[in-house]
């Protein structure tokens, strides 16, 4: 093959993997500007040299592929849902047989659900948990190829978690290009959710973007400019436990805890429970609307050079700044934020030969995220003279909302990463040979609160229910932390790799590939913290992987094998600072809140008792085994089939165990088993709890997937996939940090002291969504009759296009509390209890009106039989399972109607309209029923996961 100039050459032999494919194939993802994926956009593909156009759907995970293209030069222009639209892109397809990767990242409007966009900085992983275990659960995806320059880690889930795309060359534009577009939602063209009381409260939202690109310089230099801004105003609506009128009275003795407690009422304002009455809802459930704002602003600036044939340079800064007044109908019930994301990424690419290409580059990302308490709750007990910060308020039993933000907040973090990296591909007879590398230095500057502000938590306990000991001023527990929580971490992490394509026969190519990952330990910056494990040594990755193509007809035959790495996160490792002597943590029993809050001496004592928060000396990167085998190939009528199996065995993922839980001392003045005595019967006397973070769950994951795709024809194009699977684990999930920051929180207690986790933990995963049920679909409406002038104008043109998808719903525990008879008074909410009746085991509880039948709990109605037993031996658990109940699935259709009218002349000129709605015909997907024993709401759903149907419109104009 002759060369075909300096890129032809190499995003094809950079880019391409070297198995064998019908046509050449451009893939790639659509991501937010703030990394979430961006389901049901739209790309078009169309070559310049010709007539050909495709148009694709991203999948709910993002991504993307235009598959069976010729050699040639393609404009790829990408269409968010919402009628947003990137720069048009220009790739090359050097070869019949090339595959070329291109992302995109577009400003988020709305998540698929319809809610405002959630934070992608946001402790860890709470955006990805929460799409995962809230929303709809997992997006199955096969690794079609196990490639040695990616880590696969979670890609099974469609969730990889620590993929690196280096910044890609791309051609010096030749034509400026511009667009405009707003995008407009507003709550008179929305519906009202399941759960709303009175007519829907007024909302607004608005979007707009700004972009050009062109060469500044012929054939040299060309610029990318974006900037786009989003202002979302307006009531939110929203669901909570309020105290009832007759609870709104404190009924304590003591004056000053009265007047505490009739101040913390203050927090759920005026509202009183609204819901009309019925017995499967709670006699609590308050529905309101809550003003919040949150103003977004993004801004792109890329540079691309061609300094000659063989050199390019690329260059990219974006930063995002992101504001929010928060959401409250609990005062104190969500955090202020305020965060900004920053990226400089530098890529240089040199030709050595028509067979060689190297590159080398350098990213700078910086995160600054400050997650504060609102100013009215840090002023919420000011007229009581107190001067120390206002506490959380935990209800175990969920008998009433939450006071407060939650015990990590006020969080400020900032997070730089400064990473160096290079590789090179070398084209030889049959062989791709690929090596590369890289070296990342990672600081980490934190201050997390750990019950800085101090917890109560107040549950059924002392012969009172749990809104009766609130009332009374009688909380089941004190938490609070003292010293100094604000840390600088540094570690380093740096990965190598290799990789072979070969050409077996003209029908069989084999990829092998090994790669290597080190990650050292972290070193706290004034050595306050020492966290407790070693740097691990023996991160050896292999690849394998082979395309078959029998008698080189239409049906290919893939397999692939690899092991990939995850990461010892942050919030794991930052789990060790809570320590002494920097750190105390202290657990009092049954407090007296007259001394707790006006007299904290007596309280404190003069014993150096604290809880223990530290990391296992074992602790190790998590890893997967994956593994994949399909067949696929192509169908008469434009179809495309892919029969795949999948599955991964992952191991060493994180969990927390809590040990020195309170025991029995026959004989002893001490050896009540009562909340006070909690303490005392501890087998350690100088700590209070020991909670320890291990690298001990294993995951199990099988998935059979078929899949039919139909490409453009006729107008339509769409694609179905069917996915049955199973997910077990032993307690950890691949996104569990087990520092106790997850939102959400994956509530019960996961093990015991007193059993093994491999007897006491193997069940379903959170993530287990046995059938999976993903369609996208465009359909470019059909005209009626010849049409000219106007009416051809206005009525051709118009194109359908939307995503579907049924799923399972996912799975949760049930648990009780930790006061006599209630539990086994052991210092540790939120134990399994024993199960009496085994034919509730794997309920499906999905309706509001039929859940509280199915599970219920109340030793007081003879009329029913019971299905719980609260007696558990102190340190142990009951013997029902993890996550043996199923909440309601997803059924979710998201559909969009638009129109391109084109004008031809000096320029041409688009103009894209577009309505788009989501969840369409308006399904409520129900929360998990309220799941504490406890409770006088078990069994009842309070929520809805998802929002009313949401119309939105947008505009563009290109030129």
């Amino acid at each position: 093959m002759k060369p075909i100039g300096p890129m032809g050459w190499m995003l094809p032999i950079f880019l391409s993997l070297g198995c064998l494919a019908q046509g050449g194939e451009i893939r790639g993802w659509v991501l937010s500007t703030e990394g979430t994926p961006i389901p049901n956009a739209e790309i078009s593909a169309k070559k310049l040299e010709g007539q050909f156009r495709q148009v694709v759907l991203t999948q709910p995970d993002g991504r993307y592929e235009v598959k069976d293209l010729s050699e040639g030069v393609y404009s790829l222009t990408v269409t968010g849902p919402g009628g947003q639209q990137s720069v048009r892109r220009i790739v090359v397809v050097g070869t019949p047989t090339s595959l070329v990767r291109m992302d995109f990242r577009l400003p988020l409007f709305l998540t698929e659900d319809g809610g405002p966009p959630m934070l992608a900085y946001a402790p860890d992983l709470n955006l990805l948990r929460r799409r995962l275990m809230v929303e709809r659960g997992a997006d199955p995806q096969p690794i079609r190829e196990f490639l040695p320059e990616q880590n696969n880690f979670g890609a099974e889930f469609g969730s990889p978690l620590r993929e690196f795309h280096p910044l890609s060359s791309r051609p010096v534009a030749s034509q400026w290009r511009s667009s405009i577009s707003d995008a407009l939602q507003t709550s008179i063209l929305n519906a009202r959710s399941f759960f709303t009381v009175g007519p829907l409260p007024p909302a607004r939202v608005n979007q707009y973007d700004l972009s050009a690109s062109g060469p500044l310089a012929a054939d040299r230099l060309s610029v990318t400019a974006q900037f786009g801004r989003l202002w979302d105003s307006g009531e939110v609506n929203g669901n909570v436990q309020a105290p009832k009128l007759e609870e709104r009275t404190p009924l304590g003795d003591d004056p000053r805890p009265r007047a505490l407690i009739a101040t913390l009422l203050q927090a759920y304002g005026s509202g009183l429970p609204n819901f009309p009455s019925s017995p499967n809802i709670s006699e609590n459930q308050l529905n309101a609307s809550a003003p919040q704002k949150i103003d977004s602003k993004d801004g792109l600036l890329r540079l691309d050079f061609s300094f000659d044939q063989n050199n390019s340079l690329a260059f990219l800064y974006s930063i995002n700044d992101y504001a929010e007044d928060p959401f409250e109908l609990v005062i104190g019930q969500n955090p202020q934020i305020n965060a900004r994301n920053l990226a400089l990424h530098t890529s240089l690419i040199h030709n050595f030969s028509p067979n060689t290409v190297g590159r080398i580059g350098f990213h700078f990302d910086r995160l600054a995220a400050s997650l504060s308490p609102p100013e009215e709750f840090l002023n919420l007990l000011a007229s009581q003279g107190i001067a120390a910060a206002v506490p959380d308020v935990d209800f175990q039993a969920d008998s009433l909302d939450d006071i407060g933000p939650g015990t990590s907040f006020p969080h400020r973090q900032v997070q730089n990463r400064f990473q160096l990296y290079g590789d090179a591909a070398y084209r030889f007879g049959r062989h791709s040979l690929q090596i590369g590398g890289g070296a990342a230095r990672v600081q980490v500057n934190d201050l997390q609160s750990d019950h800085a502000r101090g917890t109560l938590v107040f549950a059924p306990d002392f012969g009172y229910s749990e809104i009766e000991n609130f009332l009374l001023g009688r909380p089941a527990l004190w938490i609070a932390s003292s010293g100094d929580l604000y840390r600088g971490f540094r570690n380093w992490e740096h990965f190598l790799y290799v990789g072979d394509q070969i050409q077996l026969t003209p029908s069989l190519n084999l990829s092998l590939g090994l790669r290597y990952e080190i990650a050292t330990a972290p070193v706290e910056v004034k050595g306050r913290t020492d966290v407790g494990y070693s740097t691990g040594f023996t991160n050896f990755a292999p690849r394998f992987g082979f395309a078959w193509n029998p008698a080189r007809g239409n049906m290919t035959i893939r397999g692939g094998y690899g092991i990939s790495y995850g990461t010892i996160f942050p919030a794991t490792y930052q789990f060790a600072r809570f320590n002494p002597p920097e750190v105390c943590v202290t657990e009092h029993p049954a407090p007296n809140l007259a001394s707790l809050f006006f007299s904290p001496a007596q309280l404190s004592g003069n014993q150096p008792r604290c809880a223990r928060r530290r990391l296992s000396a074992d602790l190790v990167t998590p890893y997967s085994h994956q593994y994949m085998l399909s067949m696929e190939g192509d169908l008469p009528g434009s179809f495309f089939l892919r029969l795949s199996y999948m599955g991964t065995r992952s191991f060493h993922l994180f969990t927390q165990n809590i040990s020195n839980r309170a025991q029995p001392l026959p004989g002893s003045p001490k050896d009540k088993l009562t909340t006070d005595t909690i303490n005392d019967r501890r087998p350690d006397p100088r700590y209070y709890s020991i909670a320890e973070i291990e690298s001990n769950s294993i995951a199990y994951y099988d998935a059979a997937q078929v899949s039919l795709q139909k490409r453009l024809s006729h107008g339509l194009t769409f694609r179905a996939t069917y996915t049955f699977s199973k997910n077990i684990d032993l307690g950890g999930d691949f996104t569990n940090t087990a520092s106790g920051v997850e939102k959400p929180p994956a509530i019960g207690i996961a093990s015991s002291e007193l059993t093994s986790r491999m007897e006491d933990l193997k069940g379903w995963s959170l993530l287990d969504t046995p059938h999976n049920l993903s369609l996208s679909y465009a359909y470019l409406l059909p005209s009626v009759g010849p049409l000219y002038g106007w009416k051809s104008l206005l009525l051709r043109g118009w194109e359908i296009s939307g995503t579907t998808v049924f799923q399972s719903g996912l799975p949760f525990s049930v648990h009780t509390a930790d006061g006599p008879g209630l539990g086994n008074v052991d210092g540790v909410m939120n134990d399994r209890p024993n199960v009496l009746n085994p034919s509730i085991l794997g309920k499906s509880l999905d309706d509001p009106d039929t859940a509280s039948s199915l599970l219920y709990y109340n030793p007081e109605d003879k009329t029913k039989p019971p299905l719980f037993d609260l007696n558990i031996l102190p340190g142990g658990r009951g013997n029902i399972g993890y996550n043996v109940f199923r909440k309601d699935g997803t059924n979710n259709w998201n559909v969009s109607i638009g129109k391109e009218l084109r004008f031809r002349g000096a320029r041409e000129i688009s103009v894209q309209f577009r309505v788009a709605f989501l969840n369409f015909f308006n399904h409520p997907q129900f929360d998990k029923p309220r799941a504490n024993l406890l409770s006088p709401s078990f069994g009842l759903i309070p929520d809805t996961t998802n929002r009313g149907r949401i119309a939105r419109l947008s505009v563009r104009v290109e030129f």
